[in-house]
């Protein structure tokens, strides 16, 4: 008899397409979005848009490199899952790691198409550094929630 897992049934369902996951982190972003823009401003004391894109890039690669090693951890979190055999296991970082890959794609696009809404405008690269900025300081704090502050 062959074991039933998350990854099993998955499979036998019709895959969604990519927008789905897209719209899924979408809401869960928007929802934290109030809680983030009521956080200190990293770059409250840059002067000019010069400044802010720098003082933005040194956070996100801050944020990015959080996100790197708590990728890292998570993945060694679910490596060391005994509760469930090695071939789960296996097919649980399939898993993420295909999810990961998709919120990547999602981030890229979500972000370069903020830069539209500054089409022209001098903003545009610290907006889309600022997207960049929220959406991985969100999904930092979702890996983190859902696999090390258990």
């Amino acid at each position: 008899m062959r074991a039933l897992s998350h990854a099993t049934v998955w499979r036998c369902k019709r895959r969604r397409p990519l927008w789905y996951l897209a719209a899924l982190v979408a809401v869960a972003w928007l929802s934290d979005g109030m809680a983030w823009a009521q956080e200190a401003n990293p770059c409250a004391d840059a002067g000019n848009t010069i400044e802010i894109r720098e003082c933005l890039d040194r956070a996100y690669t801050r944020a990015d490199a959080e996100l790197n090693a708590v990728w890292k951890q998570v993945m060694g979190h679910v490596g060391d899952a005994d509760y469930l055999p090695a071939k789960e296991r296996t097919a649980w970082k399939d898993e993420l790691l295909e999810s990961q890959r998709a919120w990547i794609q999602f981030k890229e696009h979500d972000c370069d198409a903020v830069g539209f809404e500054w089409y022209g405008g001098t903003g545009a690269a610290g907006a889309m550094l600022n997207c960049l900025l929220a959406h991985t300081e969100a999904r930092t704090a979702d890996l983190k929630e859902r696999y090390l502050d258990r």
